[in-house]
């Protein structure tokens, strides 16, 4: 009985023990289960013999049990160290930056430098686009002056021509009320383009009487110039500029006479 009490102790420490080493094979998989159950079972058995063997037995068991339990626990650090190694992630390898040749650095180069150039006309374009777009608004500002220029002057000509009309109407209306000896005078020493402009507006039958009054020359000059119109001037012009002497297109009487 008193053998039985003092196996008590070490029943219980081989009954623990076993526990800690059945949850630690669950919390490694499974590894040393055979040695565990093995080591119980001979802890076990052993009290069952003599009572010598009985009293070294608690000795033995804890010898066994201590042995025990450093391989659980080498077992147990061997689990941990797997489980870390498996659940460490697995760090890619560095991807290697790549590489160029010679041929290749210089062939990259000049593209670089040829986007550059491209870049640099293309700017240069653009600037003498915009200077191109605003000598044209220059220009067609100046070409609306001009116009404007040009209808102030063509109005201004207009207005001079009409009082020109409006005075040889006058002098028209004075001649044909003069009698035609003193018109013919007068009309004889006029120069022949201020004499064409009266006559071509003077009435054909006053006008015929004043010719008939006038210098007989004088009268030849001016029907030719009536006939030819612009021509007789034309040639008078040019034979001036050659140096040819021109003769006076009228003379009166008096002067022939002489």
């Amino acid at each position: 009985m008193l053998d039985r009490l003092r196996l008590l102790p070490t029943v219980i420490l081989c009954a623990s023990l076993l526990l800690v080493l059945k949850l630690a094979d669950i919390a490694t998989g499974g590894e040393g289960s055979a040695t565990i159950s093995a080591v119980s079972v001979a802890q076990a058995s052993a009290p069952k013999e003599e009572s010598a063997e009985q009293m070294a037995a608690p000795e033995s068991g804890k010898n066994e049990d201590h042995a025990g339990g450093e391989a659980a626990t080498h077992d147990d650090a061997e689990a941990s160290e797997e489980g870390i190694e498996a659940s460490a992630p697995v760090m890619p390898a560095a991807q290697a930056e790549p590489e160029f040749s010679k041929s290749e650095r210089t062939v990259l180069q000049s593209l670089a430098e040829r986007r550059k150039e491209l870049d640099a006309r293309t700017q240069e374009l653009d600037t003498r686009a915009q200077l191109l777009a605003a000598a044209e608004k220059r220009v067609e500002k100046r070409v609306a002056e001009l116009k404007e220029i040009e209808a102030r002057i063509n109005e201004r000509i207009g207005a001079e021509d009409e009082a020109n009309e409006e005075r040889i109407a006058g002098l028209v209306s004075m001649y044909e009320t003069m009698k035609p000896k003193d018109a013919a005078r007068i009309f004889e020493r006029l120069d022949m383009g201020v004499l064409l402009d009266v006559v071509t507006r003077m009435q054909p039958r006053k006008m015929a009487a004043v010719l008939a009054a006038m210098d007989p020359v004088v009268a030849q000059d001016l029907t030719v110039e009536l006939a030819t119109g612009d021509r007789l001037s034309d040639i008078r012009g040019s034979s001036t500029k050659n140096g040819a002497k021109t003769p006076p297109a009228t003379l009166h009487p008096s002067e022939k006479a002489s």
